[in-house]
């Protein structure tokens, strides 16, 4: 997962996020597929971190990384039941040793709910 003491995360061997990540680092990896630095970003596949698979994506603000969302799917969960996946989200974090909300000196990292969308992810903001 994250180390928390820089703040970077591994995705894989050719996308790792880091305070100061910026959109321009992004256009150097294999994943750069003229998306523009404005929108959410997708990695088209699931991708694989410490074991667990997520879909991952990201928003840069002012060509920074902003914030860098995990979603995980191990399981299968119902649309009805996203909510449950949020406990699995703070599972992982507590299994990393990553307390939920804790203000590193690089950002943040949150397991949220968002009733509204319904959808759980963990969230890694950077600092700006």
């Amino acid at each position: 997962m994250i180390d928390v003491r820089s703040g970077t995360l591994k995705i894989n061997d050719a996308l790792s996020f880091y305070l100061g990540f910026l959109f321009d680092d992004f256009k150097k990896t294999k994943y750069y597929n003229r998306q523009d630095g404005i929108r959410v970003i997708y990695l088209d596949e699931k991708q694989i971190v410490d074991g667990n698979k997520y879909i991952v994506n990201f928003f840069f603000r002012n060509n920074k990384i902003y914030v860098v969302s995990l979603i995980n799917c191990d399981e299968d969960i119902l649309e009805s039941e996203e909510s449950k996946r949020k406990n699995i989200h703070d599972e992982i974090l507590k299994k990393n040793n990553i307390e939920n909300g804790y203000e590193y000196p690089w950002g943040k990292v949150i397991s949220e709910f968002d009733a509204r969308s319904n959808i759980s992810s963990i969230n890694i903001y950077y600092n700006q």
